[in-house]
């Protein structure tokens, strides 16, 4: 059978299965899989666990050999002979982040509207697993010969840290290439590195009592509260610094000021358009002539810090050619005792280098009085453009949708940070949901929203892709055996 014949039997296969296609990710995204401390037997939760059963099941029963990990993890693969002649890595996630506040549908009961499909991990990344499921049932189906296996992963930790991806990597052998369909197309072949960082004063409040915001540590927080122990003046000049700001929200509560920050939130690595809750809140309580001096010098401090997604005011801003921009982003606040703390989420160019950051960032806050307490690091990850395996995917993309748009970096991170020979490689087509009011639909957002059309579009770029890689890594198996001869 000739490509041009396939195409049109793919393309036809692929829309004959719509509805079933889209039933199925409304299946997973009616699971609320927040990844949590769990126990041995479901180490991330009695959720994930239950819909890491449920995508597997989905495999078993298309004929696909599957395993669950233990609940860290699920494999799928195409046919269960060993990987000998090569094997092919999708990798998805099942666990979401948490559905957040603010949203207009409801985050677990999928809703189909404008040819979206909107819920919490309609776009991150249960299409990801629908879209590798349905990419190893066309190739059955359609009967095109492999000589490598395929390997669908399913993930249950990817939000909350990866711990399931180092320990699959761990525990088996690389494929030799990977695929994570976790983003746009066409091919991501740079991860900036992830640095989280906490933040806090020497000192600690003394009228500010609650200090709060966020709940996850790639979110920008929407929202911000603190409890002051209240005072006529005070209650009186907050309620006064608050009018007219739809921002700022001041209410009293017995013998206590509560004051609520509304800003927009987002993506920790794609700030565009937010407003983080943590800078409104500090911006506002600085100027409380009211409040404590240190505890106002305290805020004054955070809202310089969080002030810019660049981290210029923290002195760690740098670019770089590959990659941009660094992105640093405010996204947890709470208090150890006394000790107001801040999380900062900072995605630095594939160039850059934690030591380097640290260093820097030191130089502005020692002075200010302020620490790091604590900070966990995951290294960029960067192929060159000109490998032949971005080169490869690259191909078939621009055949298949007859765009010209570039290989790109992101300021994200995704599993190709763990794995070898791994891309970023669509999901979706990168259409927002336009009908949605500001702050909603993208990914991490209330009312997050995933284009039909791209799902189904992705995966015929995917089977066109197996197909292709199939033809490289046996290309580089002869090459191989040429050379040992």
């Amino acid at each position: 059978m000739d490509r041009q014949e396939l195409t049109k039997q793919l393309e036809q296969y692929i829309e004959e299965h719509r509805d079933v296609i889209v039933e199925d990710l409304k299946t997973l995204v009616r699971i609320p899989s927040v990844s949590e401390e769990g126990t041995k037997e479901k180490p991330f939760g009695e959720a994930c666990a239950k819909v890491l059963d449920c995508a597997l099941t989905m495999a078993q029963e298309r004929g696909f050999a599957v395993n669950n990990h233990e609940n860290w993890y699920g494999t799928a693969f195409y046919e269960s002979r060993k990987p000998d002649e090569g094997l092919i890595g999708i990798f998805s996630h099942l666990d979401v982040v948490e559905a957040g506040e603010d949203w207009i549908y409801d985050p677990f009961e999928p809703t189909e509207k404008n040819g979206f499909l909107i819920g919490r991990g309609a776009g991150d990344n249960k299409s990801g697993a629908v879209i590798g499921l349905y990419t190893m049932q066309a190739i059955k189906d359609l009967n095109i010969p492999l000589k490598s296996n395929i390997m669908l992963y399913f993930g249950c930790n990817e939000e909350k840290g990866m711990k399931d991806a180092e320990r699959f990597a761990k525990e088996h052998i690389m494929p030799d290439y990977s695929m994570v369909p976790d983003l746009f197309f066409p091919v991501c072949y740079g991860e900036k590195g992830s640095l989280k960082l906490t933040l806090q004063p020497r000192t600690g409040f003394h009228q500010i009592t609650e200090w709060k915001a966020g709940k996850a540590d790639n979110m920008i927080p929407a929202h911000a509260t603190a409890v002051i122990s209240s005072e006529p003046n005070l209650a009186a000049e907050a309620k006064k610094l608050a009018e007219g700001r739809a921002d700022i929200e001041v209410t009293e509560q017995d013998d206590k000021l509560v004051i609520t920050s509304n800003g927009v939130g987002g993506h920790s690595a794609i700030p565009k358009d937010a407003v983080d809750g943590i800078w409104i809140l500090s911006d506002f309580l600085k100027n409380l002539e009211s409040l404590d001096a240190s505890d106002r010098e305290i805020c004054a401090v955070y809202a310089d810090l969080t002030g810019d997604f660049a981290g210029e005011a923290m002195g760690i801003s740098w670019s770089d050619e590959p990659s941009g921009k660094l992105v640093c982003s405010a996204v947890r606040a709470w208090m150890d005792g006394s000790i107001p703390e801040v999380m900062f989420s900072i995605r630095y160019p594939v160039t850059d280098y934690r030591e380097r950051i640290e260093a820097e960032l030191l130089k502005v806050i020692t002075p200010r009085n302020f620490a790091v307490k604590a900070a966990v690091n995951s290294d960029p990850m960067y192929v060159s453009k000109d490998d032949p395996y971005v080169q490869t995917l690259m191909r078939v993309y621009r055949e298949v949708t007859g765009k010209a748009n570039e290989p790109y970096v992101i300021d994200g991170g995704t599993y190709a940070r763990k794995l070898n020979h791994a891309v970023g490689y669509g999901g979706g087509n990168g259409i927002s949901a336009d009908f949605l009011p500001a702050g909603h639909g993208r990914v991490h957002q209330p009312d997050e929203a995933r284009s039909i059309d791209g799902i189904l579009e992705a995966i015929k770029i995917y089977v066109i892709s197996v197909m292709e890689i199939d033809e490289l890594i046996q290309a580089e198996r002869r090459e191989k055996e040429r050379k040992e001869e």
